[in-house]
Parts: C-alpha cells; sequence; structure tokens
C-alpha cells in the first residue's frame, strides 16, 4: 500500500472494493492490528501506533477489533457455544453472566438448534453466523470482516449483511468485498483500491457520528481460566489425544522400565552376600531378628515387625526356614545315592500365580521348586527333604556321594525333615524352595541335635578378621596382616621407612565392630614391635600370626551361636520383597535391640564410591537415552502442534496475548505429559502385582523416584511448548493463518 490516507468513525458502515490484489485485505489487516506496517502513521483516538510493541497490538486487538474473516477462522474442534465463549472467556467477561450472554448472541444470529454442534459440521453460512456471535461477544467497537460472503450462497450471505449492518448503528464496521452490490444498500461510505492504493473514498450516506463507548478491560487469564482452556482444548480432539497419550505412555513406560532398572542398579552396587556363608538359605526375600538379650518376642514387638512399612510377613518360628543348615534332596544312581543341595527357603507367599507352574503350596506338605529339568520332576512328585551341613570338609561341595561301602558313611550328617508333595514349579528357576504357610507357623516341628559347622566358624572369623580394626596411641592403621617372627611380635611398615628400623614396646588395641553384632575389643599390652618409619593411618603392620590369630578367636567365642547349632533360638524371619526393602527394614529396627542377619547387608567400604559413580553412569545413560526416546516425540508432537497453528491464530485475533497463549500451550503440553505418566505408573504397578521380575524391580522405586520422574516429563512437555512458542509467534497472526492455509 501506498498513499494511503484515511479515518474512520463510530457508526460507519464502510466498504472497501477494487479488483484481487489490489491491497483491499493488506489495508484492513493493517487497520485491525493483524499486520505491521512499515512506514507512515497509524492514529488510533488521535494517538500514534508506531512505538506499539507486541503486547499493544495484542491488547488493541482484545479490547477494539472483532474479526469476521472469509476462511470463518472457527475452531473446528469447538461447538458453537465453545467459539463464542471463547471470546467472552479472553476478555475476562463475568463467569457467572458468561452462558447466558453467549446464548443470547446465538439467538440472535439464528443458530441455538446447533449451539452444541462442532463447527467443522456447520455449512458455511452457518460457520460465517457463528464468527459474527464470537464477534459481537467481545463488545468492541471495530468489526472488520473480509470477504465475509466469499464462500456464502445469496440467501446466506444476505443474512451474514443483514446482522453486520444491524450492529453497525454504535460500531464502525469495515467489510472488505469484491461483490460490492451485495452491501449496496447498506454502506454509508465507499472506498476503491487500485495497486495498493485509494483511488476513490466516497461518503453515500450521512451518519449520526457517536462517541466510541465504554471499552471494555481485557483482564488476563486465570490459571483456573487456563486449566480450563487446556483441558478443553485436549478433549475436543479425541482422536489426537488418544494418539498423543499412547504414544507418550510407550515413551514413558520405556524411560520408567530403564530409569528402574538403573535405579536398581544403583541401590545394589557395594553390598555384599557375607552372611550366605552362615546362613546358606537364606535369599534376599528374607530378613532375620532376634533379640540382643536372647529373651522371647512379645506380642508387640511382633505386631510393630509386622506393622513395618517395609515388612510383608513375619514368621515368628523362623528356624523352620532352616536357616543355618542347607536343603538337600537325594537321588539314587547304580549302586550310590547323591545329595543335591536345593539352594534358598523361602515362604509360598513370595509367589504369584504367573510365577508357577503348578499351584502355590497350600497345605503342610506341599512345597514349590525351583524348576530341576535335569531330575524330570513333575507336579504331584513326592520329594523327601534332608537338612545338613552348610559344606562337607571331606568331600568339598554341595552335592555330595553317600556310598555305602566307605565305611562309617555320611548319612548320619543329614536329617530328613519329611517327605512333601510338589504342588507347582518356580518358572524363574531361582533356585529356592517354597514352603506353605502351614508348614513354616508350626510350633518347631524338628529339633536339630547340637552341631558345630567348622565352615559357619570359618566364615565367622573372616568377617571378624574383615572388620578389625587396629589402634594404638591413638592412630588407628588401616592395613595389617600376619607373618612368623621369633624375635618380634609385630612389624610396623611406613612409605617413608627408608632410615634405620626402630625398636620399641607398644599396646595395641584390636576392636571388631558390626552393625549386627556390635562392638567388642581386646588388648594386649606390652608387645614387642620393629618399626620402620613414622607411625600413621597409611602404615603397615605385620603380626605375629599366633597373636593375631589368638585375638581373633578369643572374639570369635562371643558369637557360639553363630556356627554351633542348639536349641531352637528366638529368631523371626520378615519376609521383604528384595534388597532394597531389606536394606531399608533395617535402617528402620533399633540396632541397640536387635540383632539382624540379612544377606545383603552394606559391607564394601568402596560402596560409598561405587554409588557415585554408579550414579554419574546413570545419569549421562539416562539424559542421552532421554534425548533419544523424546527426539522421536519432539518430532510427532511438532506436526500435531504446527496442525494447529490456525487454532492459536485465532486465539491470538480474538485478543488472546501472546504471553498467555504461550502459557496455555506449555501447560496442555505438562497436562498431557502428567497424565501418560500417572497412566503408565498405576499400568506397572498393576503388572507388577502379577509379574515378579516388575514387582522385584519397582520395589527399589521410592517416592522421591516417581517425583523425579514426574518432575522430568512435566519439564520436558513444558520444554516441548516453549520451543513451539518460539517458532509460532515469530509470525503475525496473518502470516500464521496464511501458512496454516497454504499447509506449511
Amino acid at each position: 500500500m501506498q498513499n494511503v490516507n484515511l479515518s474512520f468513525d463510530i457508526g460507519e458502515f464502510v466498504a472497501i472494493t477494487g479488483e484481487s490484489g489490489a491491497g483491499k485485505s493488506t489495508l484492513l489487516n493493517v487497520l485491525s492490528g493483524l499486520d505491521k506496517y512499515e512506514e507512515g502513521e497509524y492514529f488510533l483516538n488521535n494517538e500514534e501506533t508506531s512505538h506499539y510493541t507486541i503486547r499493544d497490538w495484542e491488547r488493541f486487538r482484545g479490547t477494539y477489533i472483532g474479526f469476521v474473516f472469509q476462511d470463518y477462522n472457527i475452531i473446528d474442534s469447538y461447538s458453537v457455544l465453545q467459539n463464542v465463549l471463547l471470546a467472552l472467556e479472553v476478555q475476562g467477561y463475568d463467569s457467572k453472566k458468561r452462558k447466558q450472554r453467549a446464548l443470547e448472541l446465538i439467538d440472535r444470529v439464528g443458530l441455538t438448534s446447533h449451539k452444541h454442534h462442532k463447527a467443522s459440521k456447520l455449512s458455511g453460512g452457518q460457520k460465517q453466523r457463528c464468527v459474527i456471535a464470537r464477534a459481537l461477544a467481545k463488545d468492541c467497537p471495530i468489526i472488520v470482516a473480509d470477504e465475509p460472503t466469499g464462500n456464502l450462497d445469496s440467501k446466506s450471505g444476505k443474512q451474514v449483511i443483514d446482522l453486520l449492518h444491524e450492529v453497525s448503528k454504535d460500531k464502525l464496521v469495515i467489510i472488505v468485498t469484491h461483490d460490492y452490490e451485495h452491501v449496496e444498500q447498506y454502506v454509508t461510505r465507499k472506498i476503491l483500491m487500485h495497486d495498493g492504493e485509494v483511488v476513490e473514498d466516497k461518503r453515500l450516506k450521512s451518519v449520526e457520528l457517536t462517541e466510541a463507548k465504554t471499552i471494555p478491560h481485557v483482564q488476563n487469564m486465570s490459571f483456573g481460566l487456563l486449566l480450563r482452556f487446556a483441558f478443553r482444548n485436549l478433549f475436543s480432539t479425541p482422536k489426537k489425544l488418544i494418539f498423543m497419550l499412547l504414544m507418550q505412555i510407550i515413551v514413558v513406560g520405556v524411560f520408567t522400565v530403564v530409569y528402574t532398572n538403573q535405579i536398581s542398579g544403583i541401590r545394589e552396587t557395594g553390598l555384599s552376600d557375607y552372611y550366605t556363608n552362615i546362613y546358606p538359605s537364606v535369599p534376599e526375600t528374607r530378613v532375620l531378628v532376634e533379640k540382643r538379650d536372647g529373651s522371647e518376642f512379645s506380642i508387640d514387638e511382633i505386631n510393630a515387625l509386622a506393622n513395618n512399612r517395609y515388612t510383608n510377613h513375619v514368621y515368628e518360628t523362623g528356624l523352620n526356614f532352616y536357616n543355618d543348615r542347607a536343603i538337600y534332596f537325594k537321588i539314587n544312581d547304580y549302586d550310590y545315592s547323591y545329595q543335591i543341595s536345593i539352594g534358598d527357603t523361602d515362604t509360598a507367599k513370595a509367589l504369584i500365580a504367573s510365577d508357577v507352574e503348578g499351584n502355590i503350596p497350600q497345605a503342610i506338605n506341599e512345597v514349590a521348586l525351583s524348576n530341576f529339568d535335569q531330575y524330570n520332576f513333575e507336579v504331584r512328585d513326592e520329594i523327601e527333604l534332608f537338612i545338613g551341613p552348610t559344606q562337607n570338609s571331606f568331600y568339598g561341595g554341595y552335592d555330595v556321594l553317600i556310598d555305602p561301602y566307605y565305611s562309617g558313611g555320611m548319612e548320619n550328617d543329614y536329617e530328613s525333615i519329611g517327605t512333601f508333595v510338589v504342588s507347582g514349579f518356580d518358572k524363574l528357576n531361582r533356585d529356592r524352595i517354597y514352603f506353605s504357610d502351614a508348614f513354616l507357623k508350626q510350633a518347631y516341628p524338628i529339633v536339630v541335635d547340637p552341631y558345630f559347622d567348622e565352615i559357619a566358624y570359618d566364615r565367622m572369623q573372616n568377617i571378624i578378621y574383615n572388620h578389625l580394626l587396629i589402634e594404638t596411641d591413638g592412630v588407628t592403621l588401616s592395613y595389617f596382616s600376619t607373618y612368623k617372627n621369633n624375635d618380634y611380635d609385630a612389624s610396623i611398615e611406613s612409605y617413608d621407612g627408608n632410615g634405620a628400623p626402630i625398636i620399641e614396646t607398644r599396646d595395641f588395641n584390636f576392636i571388631f565392630s558390626d552393625l549386627n553384632y556390635g562392638t567388642y575389643s581386646k588388648t594386649l599390652t606390652d608387645l614387642s614391635v620393629i618399626r620402620y618409619g613414622t607411625l600413621s593411618a597409611e602404615a603397615y603392620i605385620y603380626f605375629d600370626s599366633d597373636i593375631l590369630m589368638g585375638v581373633i578367636d578369643e572374639i570369635t567365642t562371643n558369637f557360639e551361636d553363630e556356627y554351633i547349632s542348639d536349641t531352637p533360638r528366638a529368631i523371626v524371619s520378615l519376609s521383604v520383597d528384595g534388597y532394597h526393602n531389606g536394606t531399608r527394614l533395617i535402617e528402620t529396627l533399633d540396632q541397640s535391640v536387635y540383632k539382624i542377619y540379612y544377606p545383603a547387608n552394606l559391607a564394601d567400604p568402596m560402596r560409598d564410591f561405587l554409588v557415585f559413580l554408579s550414579s554419574v553412569l546413570a545419569i549421562i545413560f539416562l539424559t542421552i537415552f532421554g534425548v533419544f526416546l523424546y527426539s522421536i516425540v519432539h518430532a510427532v508432537t511438532k506436526n500435531v502442534m504446527v496442525a494447529r497453528k490456525r487454532d492459536f491464530a485465532i486465539f491470538r485475533s480474538v485478543g488472546t496475548s501472546q504471553a498467555t497463549l504461550g502459557r496455555l500451550v506449555v501447560l496442555e503440553q505438562i497436562i498431557m505429559n502428567v497424565a501418560a505418566f500417572l497412566i503408565t505408573i498405576i499400568a506397572i504397578q498393576i503388572l507388577g502385582a502379577n509379574v515378579s521380575l516388575i514387582r522385584a524391580a519397582l520395589t527399589y522405586m521410592e517416592f522421591k523416584d516417581y517425583l523425579i520422574l514426574l518432575v522430568a516429563f512435566a519439564l520436558f512437555g513444558a520444554w516441548l511448548g516453549l520451543r513451539f512458542n518460539r517458532k509460532v509467534f515469530k509470525q503475525t497472526v496473518i502470516e500464521t493463518l496464511t501458512s496454516s492455509k497454504d499447509g506449511e
């Protein structure tokens, strides 16, 4: 456009005509603030607008302009009522009167019978009347219409023009049309354009110019209204919603499984299973607890253990699990018999139906076994079970050959605990035997004769050796070993020990401290020492083997019940879901009152470093994996969002500010991601109740982990929305509408 010098007043009904390409629509778009101008000045109420920012033009459109487009620019996924309500909601119209006002306007344009119809189902004339109702809903002083009858038949076109004329009495109505005769009888002024210039500006009728009515104040949308818009937008396109949800659910599910796997790896890092050498039948799903004073548990104490959030079941007769003995069965091969070790003992309640081929044990004489295919067991077969030593020192193995021709034999080392019916097999083959609750709740059905377990004794000494602290002159020595020397009781060697050795006498404190066993100490005085270098924590000390092993032997005597199986001890067995819950359970119990035995106790001194290293690697991996997954989501979401650019442009044309619309887009994406996350977590929890592997992984997930995932997915949804906003808001409303129309 060039050389355009026009002014308009309230009460006029103006027609802008001319050939295609004359600049009619461009002029209308500049007048309405949909498009920008580069030269000249645009005055509004005698005030310049050349300094207007994007926000100023948004405020101008929101308060002054109502739009009627040739292409309707109606939100197809909204109903007629929702399209009209849009203008009222954006304007901040009184929420109590909003719907009533919308229905009045819908009735005024003759669409009451179609108020709940989707706009996509309306005819062209009905769409245009709906747009007029939306324009009137804003109650603004200016209505601009770009070829409002261009796509309508003559009857519908006349109805639209009649409506526009009716509202022009207290408004400025500007119509762009190439069919002037359709509006000729109504217009008060005709403007003819050619090649971007105004070649004719003729006033046809005198009008009584009126003052502009009070401009309604457009309020910012509240969060509640934004939330309502977000849900309306999502549910107005159910097919897209379902598609996007399914895609998000798949991605969230895959990422959550990978995250859970990483978390379980981190939380198992550095865990030791050395207690299984003393308690060979205790798996990670059981924690053994006894009172330090050896007394029986009271009912209140049992109930407290049962009510612990990490405990599944409590078995007061814990020895029914044969914790300190191995479980065997016998098979015959020609002239020989073999005692075959089964492995861990557990409760049948640890099984779920999908784990078992056959049935979960119920009766007192029923058991479930790991799937010993090589022994050709079948459901309902009978099997005799034995308990025996954890290892036989003569044959050196768990599978022990019993030779009837060998004098003395070894049958006396094994005691039969009965014949059982195999009710089912553990499909996961966890090398366990599962006893029924009916069996485990018996009051000690078998009492074992006192038995000294040499292997358990050696393991106990090994634990003491690995946890032993040696202190002298206030310095705790980190490294020690044994040697045989007839001249000195000990030798201390340091990194700086290059000079002459020092002969001295020292006192040593030997301290054994363990979470489960407590603290015991032994002091030896006046030991003769040869020292090379200075005394420091990094120094290495070698003790005469008789001295060091004598101290360890003395400390070991405090734990006879660990390697001598005597009368039944007051031990309860707590059933847990796995390593993570087991270690959490230990943390909740009073260590001064209870001694706790658990295969997964935290014993590795490097655990903190290993956990840190594992965490760093997991973060790197999860970040890379997350970016990969969501690059896929972004590609799909981008296409969906581009398809919605037209709707967002309509929002802007109605008066929604860029900031408000940006928040709306972000909110929609957050809602989508959070909904997908919640659905996925619910689905995973349901699966976990029926699939052991999933259930085991979920035990590592704490509330903070779910919260981390929720926040991560919500932030990613916000990121998607912000990326879309940066692209769509680079364009003017007209550019966005045009690109959407052209399929860009």
